[in-house]
């Protein structure tokens, strides 16, 4: 069991697997089979290399922000959420997890919902934010993997399908969708994006003059954008504060760090390139045999190219919303909820470019703005419902996960085991409902 776990909790080893079976599944010869799975797990591979890169530079921009401007408070970060989850309920949760990726594809090749949800590291964190609610609800360990996992398996298919009818508009495809789990935060930007739609350019559109043209390339925009940023916290921050983190001098530090994070988008977008190239045509072998028509949900990388001014004009405005909504606790003297700032660069740039995409840039800016300050206050309720359980000094951060287990968490607090178990049971049959509907009514695509 522990090497079915340690091997199917590596994002990249699914990547190379989903490979594996669509190659067998269209009768490939065993050399292309394998080259197509092993580049298939080196560009996940690099793509979590260039994940490494951003996070550990947003990770120290965090700390000097913090420092800058004295806060003290809770910092949201999924990883440190699971952390606490793992060292509690760590069996329960990876069994939730592998069972979940099960039933999300019976109830793909069962339901019209084909969507397969490729990002296994997000599901994995699903199954840890789920594990929670059946403990708070009483659950026993067999409960909880049989009830856990059947919530998690609709959640791979749903929430891919909420966020198709903007995936559609962004990249033009009908057979690619989207896995993350700040989705509803996306969908939200959306739906605030089209207040816009006739009103407001894409924000990709912008028209630098001649003499800032190199602002177009990407690489060198978002690279100068956060050596501002990190020179100025740096600046608040002080010596004693970047020795912390380094013996060099405080702007050539800051400088560097800005690179590295650009790098490593670059070193990003590079592993997403060599993952689509394997796993797009594999994709075909996999549904149409597993499968039929199924679509793929990409890990959320597949929208970081060409949306340069899309990312970092969220970022800024879910970060500011963030702040604002951390000084409206500090004005009302609840529990201050630091601004991540790992969650408002890539939640806040995903928000973007949904906002973007139905609304230009009214929607690029309006909707990480509002997802920010949502998003600052939400934590406060999963604190309230789970602080039994360690989370007094951090929460998950991103919308999915805050959202599903504040509300199944109200239910499994307020009420007794077995009306938690019906909801879920309710939850799971909903898309054989769905499907039965729509193929009555001959609406089934």
């Amino acid at each position: 069991m522990r090497f079915l776990s340690d091997l199917l909790g590596q994002p990249a080893v699914i990547a190379g697997l989903v490979v594996l079976l669509g190659l067998i599944a269209l009768k490939k010869p065993g050399t292309e089979i394998i080259k197509g799975s092993i580049r298939a797990i080196l560009g996940f591979v690099v793509l979590l290399a260039g994940t490494t890169l951003i996070v550990g530079t947003l990770s120290n921009f965090g700390k000097l922000f913090e420092s800058a401007f004295s806060m003290q408070g809770i910092i949201p970060s999924n990883e440190a959420a699971i952390s606490i989850i793992l060292a509690k309920y760590g069996s329960v949760a990876t069994f939730i997890f592998v069972a979940g990726l099960i039933l999300n594809v019976i109830l793909a090749r069962l339901t019209k919902y084909k969507y397969i949800f490729l990002a296994s590291d997000h599901a994995f964190y699903m199954a840890c934010a789920i594990t929670p609610v059946m403990m708070l609800a009483g659950f026993n360990t067999i409960e909880s993997i049989i009830f856990g996992s059947l919530l998690l398996g609709v959640i791979l298919c749903i929430m891919p399908a909420i966020a198709h009818p903007t995936m559609k508009i962004i990249t033009g495809k009908e057979n690619e969708s989207f896995a993350h789990f700040g989705t509803l935060g996306y969908w939200f930007s959306a739906q605030i994006g089209k207040l816009f739609r006739e009103k407001s350019k894409s924000i990709e559109e912008i028209e630098f003059p001649k003499s800032l043209a190199f602002l177009q390339d990407s690489n060198v925009s978002v690279s100068l954008v956060m050596t501002i940023l990190f020179f100025i916290v740096a600046v608040i921050s002080g010596p004693s504060e970047i020795a912390k983190l380094t013996n060099m001098n405080l702007y050539v530090w800051a400088f560097l760090q800005a690179i590295e994070f650009s790098a490593g988008i670059i070193v990003l977008l590079t592993g997403v390139n060599m993952l689509l190239e394997e796993i797009t045509p594999a994709f075909k072998g996999f549904s149409s045999r597993i499968v039929p028509n199924a679509i793929p949900a990409y890990p959320f990388a597949i929208l970081f190219k060409g949306t340069s001014n899309a990312l970092l004009a969220g970022f800024l405005s879910s970060l500011l919303g963030g702040i604002v909504g951390m000084l409206i606790q500090i004005l009302m003297g609840t529990v201050v909820i630091l601004p991540g700032i790992v969650f408002h660069f890539f939640c806040g740039g995903l928000s973007a470019i949904f906002g973007n995409a139905t609304g230009g840039r009214k929607g690029a800016l309006i909707g990480p703005f509002i997802n920010g300050i949502i998003m600052t206050f939400l934590p406060i309720l999963f604190i309230n419902l789970f602080g039994q359980f360690g989370f007094l000094a951090t929460t998950f951060s991103d919308s999915d996960f805050l959202f599903i287990d504040t509300i199944l968490g109200s239910i499994a607090a307020s009420t007794n085991k077995v009306v938690l178990m019906a909801t879920i049971l309710v939850i799971f049959i909903s898309p054989f409902i769905m499907t039965l509907i729509d193929k009555k009514n001959g609406s089934l695509k």
